[in-house]
Formats: structure tokens, sequence, C-alpha cells
């Protein structure tokens, strides 16, 4: 019973240490002999079973005082017939001369099971750095100064982008100085809507009145604001070039229009009493000032677009299907 007992805590242990036994570890590198300041390649790697973790030696920017790292790859894993194979590589180099030893690395690995550290330990290496041999029987020779190379576009382009921004600005300046000398705004205001004819016509029509030019004596300048109102309007509204047109031809082509008799009415009277006033110097009355501005407004308001009011679509469905 004892020796069961024996048995059963050794194999479990056994289990663990001989994986652990073997467990290979090397180090290499590329060359044994390399010139001062040579790249040259080293790699590390061991080889475990597939249950064990292993913990790589670290190194900082130094293999050992002599010998730099220049750069440092990934842990690579590679399966092979007896587990796998760990490996990571480096770009060494030296810029001191002499024969150095890289001495053996210890790598330490567990079971994925097991809390417990094993050690492997790498083979010693060596390297020899050489220094270029100088011939002292030959003459020195002149240093050579820097080689001169072509510019090439993308060299030149930043500078392109500069001196186009700098032209751009001088351009700017001086248009923001002409504006300011000539006291212009810098950024011209968003023009306004224009408005409907006929609210522009109503409102220098009110204008007109609160004016009260005629009773002042100016009666041909009042008629002749009140007409050049009524052309304004008639141009705005039917588009035809009535600043140009007489009385008369403004008449005929309001009745080609089809205007309703008494707003043409209105209009009439208007222009012929103004045609009296302006070129016959005619006088009339103070009612009739009032009654012509007044023509005018009529006119307007007789005239103007009216707005087109579409039926919701329910209501035009019912009518149709009653």
């Amino acid at each position: 019973m004892k020796k069961l007992l024996i048995i059963g805590f050794i194999l479990p242990w056994l289990a663990l240490k001989t994986p652990a036994q073997n467990v290979e570890a090397y180090a290499r590198l590329d060359s044994a002999s390399i010139m001062i300041g040579d790249q040259i390649g080293f790699e590390l790697g061991i080889t475990v079973p597939e249950s064990f973790v292993v913990s790589f030696p670290f190194f900082t920017d130094t293999i050992t005082q002599n010998i730099e790292i220049i750069r440092k790859d990934p842990i690579d894993t590679l399966p092979v017939s007896n587990g796998l194979l760990m490996k990571q590589n480096y770009i060494v180099t030296s810029f001191d001369s002499g024969y150095f030893q890289l001495p053996p690395f210890e790598f330490l690995f567990h079971h994925l099971e097991d809390s417990v550290l094993y050690r492997a330990n790498t083979n010693t290496l060596y390297l020899m750095v050489n220094t270029p041999e100088v011939d002292t029987t030959q003459a020195f020779k002149a240093i050579k100064g820097p080689v001169s190379e072509p510019y090439t576009f993308m060299e030149i382009f930043p500078w392109i982008l500069l001196g186009v921004a700098l032209i751009g600005g001088i351009i700017v300046l001086i248009w923001y100085l002409k504006r300011r000398q000539q006291k212009k705004p810098i950024f011209r205001p968003k023009p306004k809507p224009a408005l409907p004819a006929d609210v522009l016509a109503l409102q220098k029509l009110e204008e007109l009145r609160l004016a009260k030019i005629w009773q002042q004596g100016k009666l041909k300048a009042y008629y002749t604001d009140l007409t050049d109102i009524a052309r304004e309007y008639f141009e705005g509204r039917y588009q035809f070039d009535a600043m140009e047109m007489t009385s008369d031809e403004i008449l005929e082509k309001l009745k080609i229009l089809d205007v309703n008799d008494e707003a043409y009415g209105k209009m009439k009277s208007m222009l012929q009493l103004a045609d009296l006033v302006k070129f016959a110097k005619a006088h009339p009355t103070p009612l009739e000032n009032d009654v012509s501005l007044n023509h005018c407004v009529d006119f307007v308001k007789e005239t103007k677009p009216v707005p087109v009011v579409s039926e919701p679509a329910e209501k035009t469905l019912t009518e149709k299907e009653a």
C-alpha cells in the first residue's frame, strides 16, 4: 500500500520533469566576424512541449556591453515534431573592435498546470569585430565634400504652395486697402428679396401723399412723381417698357391687356390730367389732385395679381365622388 502511494506522488512529478529535460535552447549569429559598424542577425530560440509557457531573455538596447541592438522582431512560434519552436530575431551591431563573448542566455518556462519554474541556457557565442586596414604608405586623400543632388518635385512643392499663398495674401491685402479707401463694405450685404409690384407701388403712393408736394405749389413735380409710380407699376405688373411710352401708348397697351373698364377709366383720367399739368401748365383743383392719387391707388388694388389658393386634396376628392 505504501508503494502505491509513493508511485502516485512520483508519477505526476516525473510527467512534468521528463518534458522539461527535452527542452533545447539555442543562440545563433549569422556570422562570427564583421567589420566595425556592420549589422548582423542574431537569433534566440527554444523548443518546448505544447503545454509549456516560455519567458524569453529580456534586453533593453544592448546584448552585451559592446554589442548594440538595432532592431528586435516579435517572438515567432512554429510547430515542430517534438512540440513548439519559439524564436526571436534581432539585428545587432558593434562600434568597438575586438573579440567579444556572448554568454549563455537563460530561458524560464513552466507547465500550464504547474507554477514550478524550469531553466534552460543557450550556448556561448563569440563575435570578432574588425577595423578596416589602413595603408600608411599611401598618401592621404582629401575629404570629399557633400555630393549635390537635384531637387525633387516633392521637395519644391511646399515652397510653391508657400509662394502661391504669399501672392494670394498680397492680392487680398491690396483689395482690402482699396475697399477701405473707397469706404466700401468688405462684404456685400445679401440683397433683400424684391417686393411685389403692387406692394411697392402702394408704398410709394402713400409716401407721395405724406410728402404734400402739391400743397407746396409744386404741381408739376407732384404729377411727374405720380405718373412715374404708375409707369413703374405697369412695368412690374405687365412687363412692358412704360417708362419710354407716352400716355396714349400706355392706354392702348392697357386696352390690349383687357384691364376692366372702371380701373382703365381711372387711370386714363389721371394720365390725361397729368399731361395737361406737365405740358399745358394746367392748374387742377385740390380735389382733382387728391382724386388723381386715389385713382392710382384704386387701379393698383383692382389690377394686382390674385393669389391662387389650392383646395385641400380631401375636399377635391369628396367633390369628385359627389
